[in-house]
């Protein structure tokens, strides 16, 4: 393990490269504190001044002076900075990076996921290889593109979101003298929570809109028209469908989405418990064929666990968007009249219960 503890001004700077993770976290005190997780001679940690810099082979967790500002050269594995209001530099992580109570930052590659929550200051992301979820900015944000899709929440100055490959939502109030513009090649939905603006939209797909927009001109694909004072400006292009809508209030979608998960995994956790008990008990009577059986299930039950991830991101958007979930495809591999034979065997001969093989059967047909 490599170690250093320093004291320092209230704002010195750290230049940092990490081959593994890296966490960073403010705190009050004039103290530096870093730890590697190895000792090989190629991680090391250097000081000249108030100016630190930090080469990492293993995972490296640092907590230095709130206003630290800090340059991120590269970070092999996934990225964690918290309570840091000096200035942040990030040039590429290639795990997730997940920023949260941060200063004015520029970010220009992270190829995971990215989140980001409370900043103070402008944000400025270049390219985001995952999908993307940024929330109370209190200055300009930028984002140039994201490949999979974007979640803006309460944006406090204007926002320029150049290219969405997925979805978008937006959910914020629109404020006076600001610019708001986004394409993405999915579906746009925008939630005003307050505010004005003048808007020009257009939609591949269908455009619905449930705020009052006055001196509307268009149609169900594109059009202009004001809403309240028109003091604000928002354009918006999407690849899919485009929805405006009144804000939704306190209505928290990420603690939905997490209960829901939660609710997927302990679910699987149970079936595979269950399948593992049903799989040994073919095994005495059909031996080999089993794995053929059981394997279909678990194949199933996977596809099943998808549709129930993406039923539960559409859900959201239900209770965000309006919009109906959309239907589950068709189950793609039926049972044959010859494995349903062999489950009615196994009832009669009592190595199964209705109950058991009812599941069975359910999570074959996926």
């Amino acid at each position: 393990m490599t170690t250093a503890n320093y004291t320092t001004s209230s704002s010195p700077h750290l230049t940092i490269t990490c081959h593994n993770d890296l966490s960073i976290a403010g705190t009050g005190d004039n103290a530096l504190s870093i730890t590697i997780d190895d000792d090989s001679p190629a991680s090391k940690i250097e000081r000249s001044g108030e100016t630190i810099t930090v080469t990492a082979i293993d995972t490296c967790d640092i907590v230095c002076p709130t206003t630290t500002s800090i340059t991120i050269e590269l970070v092999s594995g996934d990225l964690r900075v918290t309570q840091i209001k000096g200035t942040l530099a990030i040039d590429t992580v290639n795990g997730d990076a997940a920023l949260r109570d941060i200063g004015p930052a520029m970010v220009k590659v992270v190829q995971g996921d990215l989140s980001i929550r409370d900043v103070t200051g402008d944000m400025r992301i270049e390219m985001v290889r995952g999908d993307a979820k940024v929330k109370r900015i209190s200055g300009q944000l930028s984002i140039d593109r994201v490949s999979g899709d974007l979640a803006a929440h309460d944006l406090g100055l204007s926002a320029a979101l150049g290219n969405v490959a997925g979805d978008l939502s937006i959910e914020t109030e629109l404020q006076a003298g600001q610019s708001y513009s986004a394409k993405a090649n999915g579906d746009i939905v925008l939630r005003i929570s307050g505010g004005g603006a003048q808007f020009a939209l257009n939609a591949r797909g269908d455009l619905r809109t449930r705020v009052p927009l006055s001196n509307w001109q268009g149609n169900e694909h594109a059009g202009t028209g004001t809403l309240g004072d028109g003091s604000a400006n928002v354009v918006l292009n999407a690849g899919g469908d485009l929805l405006i809508l009144p804000g939704t209030g306190h209505w928290d979608t990420d603690t939905f989405s997490d209960q829901v998960e939660t609710m997927i995994e302990s679910a699987m956790s149970q079936f595979e418990s269950q399948m593992s008990k049903v799989k040994n008990e073919l095994e005495e009577r059909w031996g080999s064929h089993a794995d053929r059986v059981a394997e279909r299930a678990k194949r199933s039950a996977e596809r099943a666990k998808k549709r129930a991830e993406r039923a539960a991101g559409s859900w959201g958007a239900y209770f965000t968007v309006g919009k109906v979930p959309p239907t589950p495809p068709a189950p793609s591999e039926p049972v044959t009249d010859q494995e349903r034979l062999m489950v009615l065997k196994m009832i009669e001969e009592g190595k199964l219960s209705a109950d058991q093989a009812a599941q069975l059967l359910a999570a074959m047909e996926g």
